[in-house]
Parts: C-alpha cells; sequence; structure tokens
C-alpha cells in the first residue's frame, strides 16, 4: 500500500505541477519575475542550499506553486503510523539542500528536499540510530521548468523560460528548515533511486509532528482551521471541522506523550 500511495503522489505532483508551470510562464510578460537560475544548475542531481536557515523569506526570488495531494491513505491514529513506519525518530534538522532527482526514462525531475536529521530519540526501530544523522529525503523544493520536463513538451520555451525556477509546496506545507525539531514516521523504501542511502516520511506531512516551543507539544502541520470555521456555512459543515481539530488534537497529544515516554525511559 504504501508504494501505491506514493506512487499516486508522485503521479499527481508531476501532472499538476507541468500543468501550474504552463500557466505561469503564459503569463511571464504580464507579470515578470525574478529568476534564481544563476543559483541552481539544471543537472541531473540538483543540489544547493536554497532554503533560508532561520526559515523566513524561504521562497524568495522563486514562483511559488502550491500542489494539492491525494492520499490512498489517510492516517488520523498514531498507532497505524508507528506499525506502517520502518522507523520513528524525534530530532532536529541540521541542514537543508535541494534536491531534484531525475526520472531517466521521462525526463521529469522529483523536487525534493534533503535534510541531514540529528536523531535524538528513537521511538520504534534502530535504537543504534540515537545520536547520529540520517537523511531524510522530504517532498517539495525547488525546480525549474527544463528539470520539470517542459523543454519537450513545449519546445518553444525560450532558455530564460526553461531556466525560471518554482518552488512547490505540497498542500501549502513548506518544507523543512534548519533548527526545525519534530518527529518523522520514515520509511527507506523508495520507488527512485538516488546512489546513497536515504528515509521519507511515509505519508508527506502526515507523518511529520513539529515541535511548538510554546505548547511544548508535537503538532501535524494542518489546515487553518479557524479560517475554516469562519467561513463555514452550516451547522453541519462546522461540526465536520470540529471533528477534524478534534482528531488533529488526538494525534498529536500522542505524539507528544510517545517522546515523553521515551524520554523518561
Amino acid at each position: 500500500m504504501y508504494k501505491k500511495m506514493k506512487s499516486l503522489f508522485f503521479i499527481i505532483l508531476s501532472l499538476s505541477f507541468l500543468t501550474a508551470c504552463n500557466d505561469q510562464t503564459q503569463s511571464n510578460k504580464e507579470d515578470p519575475t525574478t529568476s534564481i537560475a544563476k543559483d541552481i544548475k539544471t543537472d541531473n542531481s540538483t543540489k544547493k542550499e536554497l532554503i533560508n536557515e532561520n526559515g523566513q523569506n524561504f521562497t524568495e526570488n522563486a514562483k511559488v506553486v502550491n500542489k494539492e495531494l491525494v492520499f490512498a491513505v489517510t492516517y488520523n491514529d498514531v498507532n497505524q503510523l508507528m506499525k506502517d513506519s520502518e522507523l520513528a525518530v524525534e530530532g532536529v534538522v541540521l541542514s537543508t539542500e535541494n534536491y531534484v532527482n531525475m526520472d531517466k526514462a521521462t525526463g521529469i525531475g522529483n523536487p525534493l528536499t534533503k535534510l541531514s536529521f540529528k536523531v535524538n530519540n528513537v521511538l520504534k526501530g534502530d535504537s543504534s540510530l540515537e545520536g547520529k544523522n540520517i537523511t531524510i529525503l522530504e517532498q517539495g523544493g525547488y525546480i525549474s521548468a527544463k528539470q520539470s520536463g517542459m523543454k519537450d513538451k513545449f519546445p518553444n520555451l525560450t532558455k530564460k523560460e526553461l531556466d525560471e525556477t518554482y518552488m512547490i509546496i505540497p498542500d501549502g506545507h513548506r518544507p523543512s528548515v534548519k533548527g526545525d525539531q519534530f518527529v518523522a514516521f520514515l520509511s527507506s523504501e523508495s520507488y527512485f533511486e538516488t546512489g546513497f542511502d536515504f528515509y521519507e516520511f511515509i505519508a508527506v506531512y502526515q507523518s511529520k509532528f513539529e515541535y511548538d516551543k510554546k505548547s511544548e507539544a508535537y503538532e501535524r502541520p494542518s489546515d487553518d482551521f479557524a479560517e475554516m470555521l469562519k467561513e463555514a456555512d452550516t451547522l453541519d459543515e462546522k461540526k465536520v471541522i470540529e471533528e477534524e481539530i478534534k482528531i488533529e488534537k488526538e494525534i498529536n497529544d500522542h505524539v507528544t506523550d510517545l517522546v515523553e515516554e521515551t524520554v523518561s525511559n
């Protein structure tokens, strides 16, 4: 099921990005933006420190493309996350790189963010990883029009248009930056090759719980429920949103408890 979910996500991301990229290209003359093509090499393994280390202005100078995802599996239970993950860890991001994985067969790239992640606590899996650094590839990141396969799809595009860079953000959730602390439910199984060992979130941001210093709790990136409640037209809509809020609180509390229990032991 994991492989099916990952493949489904990749197909949706690729197709939707091509559409968005084409729409952006068509409006270049009317809405010019600053290109950061000079900062990115359009080869088969683009790696560049483009993400701001303090997490601010991380999309500066790049066109932002918000990608809506469809998941084959929805995780609303920590037990299911634990069951489906190979490794569950708590730790902090030490550094980030942009990484575009190119599919040799199609010539289309998948934009990712490569994280160097220090493991503070192992919640499930190889306990010897505690205190060590692992590599995580997170969906979302920078990609050029050329890397996205636009050269073959639209042969009349200029070099400037092909070098234009986009920031892909899955469902509006930014990729991690240096200093981010979170719990991650991971797998080393992947549908693509990189030449180095890495882990991936088993369900993109569904399996990532960021530490909030104010509440001292781990919280999963979620929709703006407050705004959704304001925009709800009926009581039934509000009830559905309130149920989602309840589910998110329960799963966040459970993950926070897991970390606290692990640390105390």
